[in-house]
């Protein structure tokens, strides 16, 4: 299938018929955008195959952008669990030294232990999201 009925009759035999774009947001305000001709001599697959690349291009960086922003999220999250544990660690320590803890300390127990399970849960993704960014990326 041709996308036009026209003979070759430009210098190498093409003529431009039109144009597309491709665009992604991507992190922090930036896009990345690609832009390329669909020719006269452009059959169904060739122009399949063309917009294929540079659609994976355009993921790839997608991608790579992404990487720092997940790894500052994991980061977050990981100094908020510490932060959580040693709070925690001073309540235990408070009660299994004698102290009597308030009804809302003892429910800040209680609270902590579930949150930090579901942080370590969320973490586990986040290494699971940047190992597989880094890998379709072709990072690392």
């Amino acid at each position: 299938m041709r996308f036009w009925p026209f003979k070759r009759d430009a210098a190498d035999g093409r003529i431009a018929l039109g144009n597309f774009n491709l665009t992604a947001q991507l992190p922090n305000q930036r896009s990345i955008q690609v832009a390329g001709y669909i020719y006269s001599d452009d059959d169904k697959h060739v122009l399949e195959a063309r917009l294929d690349l540079y659609q994976e291009v355009i993921e790839r960086q997608r991608l790579r952008c992404e990487i720092p922003e997940l790894e500052a999220k994991r980061e977050e999250m990981l100094n908020g669990m510490r932060q959580a544990r040693e709070v925690l660690t001073d309540l235990e320590t408070r009660h299994k030294n004698g102290e009597r803890l308030s009804s809302q300390e003892l429910m800040t127990v209680n609270n902590m232990r579930t949150n930090i399970k579901k942080a370590n849960e969320e973490i586990e993704k986040g290494s699971i999201a940047i190992a597989e960014a880094k890998k379709k990326s072709g990072l690392r």
